[in-house]
C-alpha cells in the first residue's frame, strides 16, 4: 500500500496479523478509497454518512468534493483496522462514534492507544446522548417533531428515529437539510479534519 502522504510502500504483514486478515477479506473499494485518502471521516452507519455531507458544507461552507476529505462508512467494530492504516500511512482521520452510555470506555479508553497527531475521536460527552440519532433529535428537537410526529400513536419521534435511522436520515436530508443542525462532536470532527 502506498499513498501521498507515506513515507514507503507498506505492506500487509507490517500490520497486525488479524488486521492484515481483516483488509484481505474486506471490501476492495473502501480499503482503496481510504488508502488514496489525504483525509478521511470514518462514522459508524448509513445515517451518519447520509447526513455528513450536509453537515460537512454547513459547517465548512465548501462543497466536499471541493475539499480533500472523503467520508467513509466502516461499521464501528472496523474503526481500529482503519486506524492501523492511517497510522501508518500517515492519513489524518476523524472518526465518529457513538458513545453508546459510556462515552469513557467507549471513545476515550477504548481509542488511547490510537489519538495521535494523525487520528482523533470524536463522540458526544453527555452519556444520555448515546446515539448520533438522539444527539441529532435533541439537538433538532423541532425540525423532527414537524416532520415525524404525525400520526405516532405508540412510538416517539426520538425512538421512531432509532428504529428507522437510515430512511430518517434520508427524510431529513432531503426535506429539511439546510435546517437540521450538526451535534457539537461532529463539527468539532470536521473543524479538526479541515485544519
Amino acid at each position: 500500500m502506498l499513498n501521498k502522504s507515506s513515507l514507503g510502500a507498506v505492506l500487509l504483514k507490517d500490520l497486525s496479523e488479524d488486521t492484515a486478515k481483516f483488509f484481505m477479506k474486506a471490501p476492495n473499494n473502501k480499503i482503496l478509497e481510504f488508502i488514496l485518502s489525504e483525509k478521511v471521516i470514518l462514522v459508524e452507519g448509513d445515517a451518519e454518512f447520509i447526513l455528513m455531507e450536509t453537515f460537512f458544507q454547513k459547517i465548512t461552507a465548501q462543497k466536499l468534493e471541493d475539499s480533500k476529505v472523503h467520508i467513509i462508512s466502516v461499521g464501528g467494530t472496523s474503526f481500529k483496522r482503519y486506524l492501523d492504516l492511517a497510522k501508518l500511512l500517515h492519513i489524518r482521520t476523524a472518526v465518529i462514534r457513538d458513545n453508546d452510555g459510556d462515552y469513557q470506555t467507549n471513545c476515550v479508553d477504548n481509542y488511547s492507544k490510537y489519538t495521535n497527531d494523525w487520528v482523533q475521536v470524536f463522540f458526544d460527552k453527555d452519556n444520555d446522548r448515546s446515539t448520533f440519532e438522539i444527539a441529532v433529535y435533541r439537538d433538532n428537537t423541532e425540525v423532527c417533531e414537524v416532520m415525524f410526529a404525525a400520526g405516532r400513536k405508540t412510538l416517539g419521534v426520538q425512538d421512531f428515529m432509532l428504529q428507522n435511522k437510515a430512511d430518517v436520515a434520508f427524510e431529513l436530508l432531503e426535506k429539511k437539510g439546510a435546517e437540521v443542525n450538526p451535534p457539537e462532536y461532529i463539527k468539532g470532527a470536521i473543524e479538526w479534519i479541515k485544519a
